[in-house]
């Protein structure tokens, strides 16, 4: 559900903060350093648990106090709230139950973030595409997260296994059988899930890039010809020699494509930029679509988008259905096309860390 009130206490330079926003769109405003962006770190704290922008929990932390929290009431009337120590000590609330794993906090609020950084997604190793695409997984098929937890522990155990030599060679054999099975149940739950992401994807590329032709290629991390139990088995030596498990959905990859080139060798910088909000928003699509509210936070909307691409852009997300929070420096550069969707909208102005509502 989407939140009706967001309250923000020591994160960063936001000392106190309370806002009722809106159910749909949302932009803030300020100069460089005035804690907008803060505002949408605080959501993604209470969403996944973590910051997006530094992992040292002294520096999300303002710096005269000990601990920061976030608390938001949403629409169907539950609550949620996270306190994070400077030290890294994290505690959860769930309509008043403190028996809450990061897991629950983040089925409770999907989000979804867009910001410069995440841009880079298209240029960097496989990890974030991976795990933009268990995202999708994880938030439409309940069974993935057990299954990927199996998965990670037997990878784990092999790992261990492989820098103890090679007499723990028979040993590994009991964890090539777990790892095989539960890396069958994983490639089924993504394959399943690429099937219904393409569509919705091919869609929004057709308003962002129509005059592009890409495809997305998905790379599963072994020879599904052959079983994955003797493959690890075959690959043993050359693992032991590198220290860790070179095959397996741990290695998968989603790439963009057009014709046989990569994308991010022949698209332009906001092409990519393009690219990556059609993945995301696509994604977001289809879990609206299984009836789930996802939070969307867009961080420096017009950053190396042109006017065009910024117009086409706020459509998408004003018919998204998700709610939606934007930064960007100046209103100007982005009330306008808001305006024209037709959508109502509130706006937030930030300025040394206080957020005041614009009327």
């Amino acid at each position: 559900m989407a939140v009706i009130r967001l309250e923000i206490a020591n994160l960063r330079n936001l000392q106190s903060v309370a806002i009722l926003p809106h159910p749909h769109l949302n932009l803030l405003t300020g100069a460089n350093g005035s804690g907008k962006t803060s505002v949408l770190e605080a959501l993604h704290l209470l969403g996944l648990g973590r910051s997006f922008r530094s992992g040292r929990a002294r520096r999300l932390v303002n710096e005269a106090e000990s601990a920061c929290t976030v608390f938001a009431q949403f629409e169907d009337g539950g609550q949620a709230g996270i306190r994070r120590g400077a030290n890294g000590e994290t505690a959860l609330k769930v309509n008043n139950s403190s028996q809450v794993t990061i897991a629950q906090l983040v089925h409770r609020l999907p989000l979804c973030l867009l910001d410069p950084e995440s841009m880079d997604l298209l240029d960097s190793g496989s990890k974030p595409r991976r795990a933009q695409l268990d995202w999708g997984v994880f938030h439409v098929e309940h069974l993935f997260y057990p299954v990927w937890l199996r998965y990670q522990r037997a990878l784990k155990q092999r790992n261990s296994l492989l820098r103890s030599g090679s007499m723990a060679r028979l040993e590994a054999a009991v964890w090539h059988r777990e790892l095989a099975e539960s890396a069958r149940q994983l490639h089924t739950f993504r394959e399943y899930y690429l099937a219904k992401w393409q569509p919705q994807w091919e869609s929004r590329m057709a308003v962002f890039l129509p005059d592009q032709s890409l495809s997305l290629d998905y790379i599963p991390g072994w020879d599904l010809a052959l079983p994955l139990e003797d493959q690890l088995a075959d690959c043993w030596e050359k693992d032991v020699d590198r220290g860790h498990t070179q095959i397996g959905p741990h290695r998968a990859d989603l790439r963009v494509k057009r014709g046989t080139a990569p994308a991010d060798e022949v698209l332009s910088r906001g092409q990519k930029k393009l690219v990556v909000c059609a993945l995301k928003l696509s994604q977001v699509a289809l879990l609206q679509a299984t009836g789930q509210q996802c939070v969307l936070l867009v961080d420096d909307l017009a950053s190396e988008l042109d006017a065009l691409a910024r117009q086409r852009l706020i459509e998408v997300l004003a018919a998204s259905g998700a709610q939606v929070f934007i930064t960007s420096i100046e209103s100007g550069a982005v009330v306008p096309q808001l305006e024209s969707t037709g959508s109502s909208f509130k706006m937030f102005h930030v300025e040394h860390g206080t957020v005041v509502e614009v009327t």
